[in-house]
């Protein structure tokens, strides 16, 4: 709140200090205008003082005026209102956003919290990570003008949410440890889809060119017709500090609502800025890279040729090594994502078996663990045992050589 103290008060005092510039120039302006109807009006003559004073300053102060300021009053009121409502709505699907990605974070290890789901449980955070980056991307200033190229080029619905659905709706949905999870992350895909449609919506809906147009163009008439309604002769003009300090506060309120109009136009700068509900997206990011840590330790203690070994044989697209999360999403060929063996998988899965089948897996997760660990430990010690007789060899053989 301290930092921005110092927005406010500037964004506070912006409207009073407009008031010096037309305070100051106002008697300019005055001659300005009084030399033009003396060159192109009838303002000097008889006739034309009788018609401004019969006709011109009634029909302005009764008619002109009544109507400019009840347009320019619905239309500001209009824009104020549907700017902040704008404003308010983004904040809400925002935190509603972040608060459905955490209980996805806990979904993911509700469904892959198991050794043998390590791989799988990488690749589901990663791409979770990615849709928080993407979020917080589309959060910031500058926001509106890459989602409006992302709608050109017509990639504007692509997100990570779709290849994590992909793998909810594959053999790694239907090996995951519990089914409720799925069904709970198949929700708050979904809900997650829903909210960030509004939410684009909502920044790619903005008032055309056109209404700010004629919110200017309303202003300048209301100016106008101040100064034609107070020409009066020009020393008296100029002598009347009232008429003067009337026209600086009319100057002040126009521009201090345009100024409003403007802040509340980009929903991620200014003063009245929502870009600090973004703010937790960050402290998720971190989360989910520790996340992301652990699951890839945990997934490298079981044998690369282990994992590789049935990924050939039953398919999936689980990530299961940190080298293979830095490549794109690869294409596997049918064959091997449609192939017997993963036909016979995913029926295993999905019968009645599937319980014994997962738990089977755990525990050969487990034992392929174990016995890892083991053979490292004894080739370690047959290594050193080698490289003790060598070492034994060499200095008896340098010893005999003596």
């Amino acid at each position: 709140m301290k930092t921005e103290y110092p927005k406010i008060v500037t964004f506070s005092l912006q409207p009073f200090c407009r008031q010096f510039s037309p305070f100051y120039y106002g008697g300019k302006i005055s001659i300005g205008l009084s030399v033009f109807l003396s060159s192109f009006g009838v303002v000097n003559s008889a006739e034309g003082i009788v018609f401004t004073d019969n006709l011109l300053r009634p029909t302005i102060i009764g008619v002109v005026v009544p109507v400019i300021s009840i347009a320019l009053a619905t239309l500001v009121s209009t824009t104020v209102n549907v700017l902040r409502q704008r404003q308010v709505d983004l904040r809400a699907f925002i935190n509603e956003e972040a608060g459905e990605l955490r209980f996805l974070r806990r979904a993911i290890f509700g469904m892959y919290g198991t050794r043998q789901h390590a791989g799988r449980r990488a690749r589901a955070l990663v791409l979770l990570r990615g849709y928080v980056e993407q979020l917080m991307t589309e959060c910031d200033d500058g926001a509106v003008g890459r989602l409006e190229e992302m709608q050109l080029s017509g990639g504007i619905a692509d997100n990570e949410l779709d290849r994590f659905a992909a793998m909810l709706h594959g053999v790694d949905g239907a090996a995951a440890s519990r089914q409720g999870s799925v069904e709970a992350a198949e929700e708050l895909i979904r809900s997650l889809n829903s909210h960030r449609s509004k939410r684009v919506a909502l920044l790619l809906t903005d008032f055309p060119v056109l209404h700010w147009d004629i919110l200017a163009g309303l202003n300048v008439s209301i100016l106008i017709a101040f100064l034609l309604t107070s020409n009066q002769p020009t020393l008296q003009y100029l002598s009347s500090i009232q008429l003067r300090f009337l026209f600086a506060t009319i100057v002040a309120v126009c521009s201090g609502t345009a100024t409003l109009c403007w802040d509340l136009d980009n929903p991620f700068s200014g003063s009245f800025s929502i870009a600090g509900a973004s703010t937790q997206l960050a402290d998720m990011r971190v989360c989910l890279r520790e996340d992301i840590r652990e699951a890839l330790v945990e997934s490298d203690e079981i044998p690369s040729d282990t994992r590789k070994f049935f990924r050939s044989q039953f398919g999936g697209p689980s990530v299961s090594a940190s080298r293979e999360l830095s490549e794109e999403d690869e294409e596997l060929d049918p064959s091997s994502r449609y192939g017997l063996l993963p036909t016979l998988y995913w029926h295993l899965l999905t019968g009645p078996a599937g319980a014994y089948v997962r738990m089977f897996g755990d525990a050969a997760a487990w034992l392929t663990t174990i016995v890892g660990r083991k053979l490292q430990t004894i080739i370690l010690h047959r290594g050193r045992r080698v490289r003790l007789i060598i070492k034994r060899w060499w200095r008896s053989f340098e010893f005999e050589s003596a």
